[in-house]
């Protein structure tokens, strides 16, 4: 489910939830916030998704939490 196929459109991977979140993420935003902005993009539809698509950020070394607990976006070496 993390990486479109065959029987999986790009539209309902985790890939795709990746990057609207990606995109959704400028400066520091709460989940709360980020719930708010994304709820509605039908790549998201559920809490679950979001949930899902942050842990594969997260795993991928693309987003952190500060200490205040928001989402932030890592900026690699050349960004």
């Amino acid at each position: 489910m993390i990486l479109p196929g065959k029987h999986l459109p790009l539209s309902r991977s985790y890939l795709n939830v990746g990057a609207v979140l990606l995109e959704s993420i400028n400066g520091k935003r709460t989940v709360s916030l980020l719930w708010d902005a994304t709820k509605g993009h039908p790549a998201i539809q559920t809490f679950d998704r979001l949930v899902l698509g942050l842990d594969m950020l997260y795993a991928l070394g693309l987003v952190d939490m500060d200490d205040g607990g928001a989402i932030v976006r890592r900026r690699g070496r050349g960004a």
